[in-house]
């Protein structure tokens, strides 16, 4: 038996997490199990690599949701939702994760898995083991239980293969927005990239969490913030002057625009002009569409991010104008 606290007892931990089994509900991808908490374990390792746990709280934030969600739509992308609550308290009954309760001694397990919000009314967050956290803080060891984590115990050879690459965009992207974010305005951040195939996920991952962090989840065009109670957003990032245009991926040259915007954009239904009024194409009035409130944008201010130079480029939104937008 490995010595308590050792990094071969939490290797072993990690490698016997108590999971639902199942062939009917869970398929061979998964070795027929439920993968939520190797997958919330995956996440927490990527924030830990990044420096965004610096201490030994895991809190519940936006990037924890995203990084878990990330790695489920990778591994089960069409079967069915999950949510970061289920696994956040079930993983207690593993005995190194421990939960910051807001009111000490409340019982938790089963009410509030219903969503994350229901979960971050009652807790705080998590701690670890104080000698898993110290274990963690090093990066061999990380890499020790990563490979524990998505290896042949919970996933298939190929499912393997693809959350460690995804484990590996993950971390470039988050790197790769910080330095958006940062640096708005700086062209020269797109070199920081190889421009092949296997870095363009970290390229897209990378400037929508940059635009969607930028206007805080609200559609630029029609000003909607809907957000579910498991943090999935309505708005997703669109370039204004395409990627394969000006492999531009300065958040100037972005939106955050709900899915039908996003769509009408792209499509030409829908502008800015210079200062920054939507613009409503008459085409949306033809045929017999039906576009609803689309048409009431006309005229309306976008809804821009709190920092002045994150906000759309005029000269891309000229081009936008002068190559996509339908005035006939």
């Amino acid at each position: 038996m490995p010595v308590r606290d050792s990094l071969e007892y939490y290797i072993r931990l990690f490698a016997n997490l108590r999971t639902d089994k199942s062939a009917n509900r869970w398929p061979d991808r998964v070795r027929n199990r439920a993968p939520q908490k190797p997958i919330l374990l995956l996440a927490v390792l990527d924030l830990l690599e990044l420096n965004e746990i610096d201490s030994n709280l895991i809190e519940i934030t936006e990037d924890l949701l995203d990084l878990f969600d990330k790695y489920w739509l990778e591994v089960l992308p069409f079967t069915r939702p999950s949510t970061l609550a289920m696994p956040f308290v079930r993983m207690e009954s593993e005995g190194f994760w421990h939960l910051a309760r807001r009111k000490e001694g409340e019982p938790l397990f089963g009410r509030p898995e219903r969503s994350v919000a229901q979960l971050q009314e009652r807790v705080f967050g998590a701690y670890l083991d104080e000698a898993l956290y110290e274990h963690l803080r090093v990066e061999t060891n990380r890499s020790i239980l990563r490979s524990v984590l998505a290896g042949e115990r919970y996933f298939s050879n190929e499912a393997s293969k693809v959350l460690l690459q995804q484990g590996f965009v993950n971390r470039e992207a988050f790197i790769y927005s910080e330095k958006l974010l940062k640096n708005p305005g700086d062209l020269t951040i797109r070199d920081t990239l190889p421009l092949e195939e296997e870095y363009l996920p970290v390229r897209g991952q990378g400037f929508r969490r940059a635009v969607v962090t930028a206007y805080s989840h609200r559609c630029a065009l029609c000003g909607i913030r809907v957000r579910t109670l498991d943090g999935h957003t309505a708005v997703t990032a669109a370039h204004i002057v395409p990627w394969s245009e000006t492999q531009d991926d300065r958040p100037a040259n972005g939106m955050a625009l709900c899915r039908m915007c996003h769509w009408t954009f792209d499509e030409g239904l829908l502008g800015v002009s210079q200062v920054y009024e939507v613009i409503a194409s008459r085409q949306l009035n033809t045929l017999d569409n039906l576009p609803g409130y689309l048409t009431n944008l006309e005229g309306r201010g976008i809804v821009g991010p709190d920092r002045k130079p994150l906000w759309p480029d005029t000269e891309s939104l000229q081009w936008h104008r002068e190559n996509v937008l339908r005035t006939q």
